[in-house]
């Protein structure tokens, strides 16, 4: 896999995806994406790991991407809760629209 910038992506999910809707309707917008384009999904996972463990040494940055989308966290923590309920529904939905656990 295509190394990525995953700061870059991120914030543009957030900012285009993510903005001012519910985390299921912006997986959605994603999955409509990743069902056709695996590349996509595989870039879409691998931005939460990242992102995750960023919330721990990057924390300011992740919280700035989540605060600019409608979205708001005040702490490492908040985001971090924010980035797995994100991550899980995701996986979920993609799962359900494809029948696969890729």
């Amino acid at each position: 896999m295509k190394e990525i910038d995953w700061k870059k992506v991120l914030a543009q999910l957030f900012a285009a995806t993510v903005n001012q809707q519910t985390l299921e309707e912006a997986s959605a917008l994603m999955i409509s994406v990743s069902k056709a384009d695996l590349e996509y999904h595989e870039e879409c996972l691998s931005v939460f790991v990242q992102a995750l463990r960023a919330s721990e040494t990057d924390a300011d940055f992740v919280i700035s991407c989540i605060n600019k989308s409608g979205y708001w966290v005040g702490s490492a923590q908040e985001a971090k809760d924010l980035l797995q309920e994100f991550r899980s529904i995701y996986i979920r939905e993609f799962w359900k629209a494809t029948g696969s656990t890729a």
